[in-house]
């Protein structure tokens, strides 16, 4: 039983985001950065009883704007604009529901890259994430809080509220990761991070002093290797993170039947990583650059601009989703300290190889729901453990 709470503040939360266009990143993965956010809408959804299918979409200039049934409205900025022929794909997204915002997006321009080399699918992920949460604002104003991130060129929503799960009061964030113009990803805002003018709703929520699940990309990556099907991966630091949220997804899954892998590796806090990462991305930018600069034959150039391109489409959305330093605190998934988990699912190198960018479809997002749902019933029982956990 899913409903709107009364009550002010949750005793665990979950928080789930898109990353418009954050498809690609460091050593070949691939991801669907949307699960998080479908996952938040989803709840909200049925907590509310709302449409949110879109009706329509509005262009003036380089905007974007989309309409749901309910009233919702997003935006979507496109740096170069719409060609006619863009807007007549656009349109073909008329009747879908604003929940799997990638899937739907790719299903109609094929591919999806950010960085700033397919504005304008990012663009109407964009919009079509913004209106889904803006739905929840503009009907239900009594029950949902709100704010648009102010991190410079950043311009996703971001909403909150509390539901009753099964009687246990629920602080939900969802987080749209927007850049203006389709580039980014700029993720500074992702997971429950407590900065700019998400500060407000996380403290509102009470989210930076309750154990929450973080809801994560699907993704196709190292993790991948030796997998016979698609499988949930749980991961926190032990000391970092919050080993009773580990805890209540590994029983969730068991629980229904859900094959899962603690990954215990990855989320511990490394000093100075995304910088030299992002220093080796651009030595390798550096070098294509003095290369391009001293070629003399068209077919060198070729070559190089053709490398140079897949540098910035893939491996540089693995670095410009987050500020160094905030990382350093954070972690690649936005987790305040001692509070969180996240989960992702991890696919089959098979599947990889058949699609070439994951996408959500309706069989998983409902694993997703029912692995958070039953992870939230698994973390009310050791609830007291957890948030000692936080406070220590």
């Amino acid at each position: 039983m899913i409903s709107l709470s009364d009550k002010k503040s949750g005793v665990i939360g979950i928080a789930g985001h898109v990353g418009c266009g954050h498809c690609h990143s460091l050593n070949n993965q691939v991801q669907d950065d949307s699960p998080g956010l479908a996952v938040v809408l989803s709840l909200f959804q049925k907590a509310t009883n709302i449409s949110l299918k879109i009706t329509d979409f509005i262009f003036e200039d380089n905007k974007v704007t989309a309409i749901l049934e309910n009233g919702g409205k997003g935006e979507g900025i496109s740096r170069r604009g719409f060609t006619p022929f863009e807007k007549n794909i656009i349109k073909r997204l008329i009747g879908e529901d604003a929940i799997n915002t990638h899937t739907i997006v790719l299903k109609e321009f094929g591919r999806i890259y950010g960085q700033g080399i397919l504005e304008t699918p990012v663009a109407v992920q964009t919009a079509i994430a913004n209106a889904g949460l803006n739905s929840f604002l503009i009907n239900y104003p009594e029950h949902f809080i709100g704010t648009v991130e102010d991190i410079p060129n950043n311009n996703g929503n971001i909403v909150g509220t509390v539901l009753d799960i099964d009687d246990i009061p629920v602080s939900v964030l969802g987080t749209v990761n927007a850049t203006m113009g389709g580039l980014g990803p700029n993720e500074d805002l992702e997971g429950n991070s407590p900065f700019y003018s998400k500060k407000n709703i996380i403290e509102n929520l009470n989210m930076h002093k309750i154990p929450t699940l973080i809801i994560e990309a699907m993704i196709v990556s190292s993790f991948s290797k030796g997998l016979e099907q698609n499988t949930y991966f749980v991961r926190g630091d032990e000391m970092d993170d919050n080993p009773y949220v580990v805890e209540a997804v590994v029983n969730a899954c068991k629980n229904l039947n859900l094959p899962i892998i603690y990954h215990k590796g990855g989320m511990k806090r490394t000093k100075n990583l995304l910088r030299e990462n992002t220093k080796k991305v651009a030595d390798k930018i550096v070098e294509l650059g003095i290369a391009l600069k001293n070629s003399e034959l068209a077919e060198e150039k070729v070559k190089i601009i053709g490398d140079l391109a897949l540098i910035i489409s893939q491996d540089c959305g693995g670095i410009s989703f987050m500020s160094n330093s905030l990382h350093e605190e954070i972690g690649g998934a936005g987790m305040i300290p001692k509070t969180s988990a996240v989960i992702n699912l991890v696919t089959t190198e098979i599947y990889g190889k058949e699609n070439i960018i994951p996408f959500l479809e309706n069989k998983e997002l409902e694993e997703y729901i029912n692995i958070t749902l039953e992870s939230i019933k698994e973390l009310y029982k050791t609830l007291n453990l957890a948030t000692k956990h936080i406070k220590a």
